[in-house]
């Protein structure tokens, strides 16, 4: 019998015992990056400087349903091949113009990855388990992606190739 009254139960607490509001600030999701040295470039291009992806937690923990992060993708740069394992994903393309891929089929056959361009104020869905991977081919101007994720925190497997392993390499956070 009580458990029969246990969804009803979960409907109706928040009407009697709100939560408050938790805000973060942008100050507090992107510091300013250390300075690093410049990496040198193949055929003697123009030297790229430090961290060029930023993925910053901006509301974590804050419920079981849902999460937030930020993406920051230096131009000429690109996030590693991943999937979010379980989560699906909203993706909003807060500024600049940059690239989703996607991988191209569940069948192993050789087929270059889907591209999906968005530009500022865009949206994408990316469903669990989907590898994926963003792309600044921007000479000049910074992607900044927002990522709404299910669950608490962000899960992001990053791979060593398109259906490739896991790759063991930290991620920037």
């Amino acid at each position: 019998m009580m458990a029969s009254f246990l969804p009803f139960i979960q409907d109706i607490l928040p009407m009697f015992m709100p939560s408050s509001i938790s805000v973060t600030r942008a100050k507090d999701i992107l510091p300013p990056p250390p300075p690093q040295p410049p990496l040198p470039t193949e055929e003697g291009g123009e030297a790229l400087s430090g961290v060029r992806v930023l993925s910053r937690d901006a509301v974590i923990n804050k419920t079981d349903k849902m999460c937030a992060s930020v993406l920051i993708v230096k131009p000429k740069s690109s996030s590693t091949v991943r999937h979010n394992g379980e989560q699906d994903a909203i993706i909003y393309a807060a500024s600049g113009t940059g690239v989703l891929l996607s991988s191209p089929n569940d069948e192993g056959e050789e087929e270059p990855p889907k591209r999906y361009e968005l530009a500022q104020g865009d949206f994408a869905f990316v469903p669990c388990w989907t590898e994926h991977q963003i792309v600044n081919e921007s000479a000049d101007t910074d992607l900044l992606w927002v990522f709404t994720r299910s669950g608490p925190q962000p899960v992001e497997v990053n791979l060593m190739d398109w259906g490739g392993a896991e790759a063991k390499a930290p991620v920037n956070r």
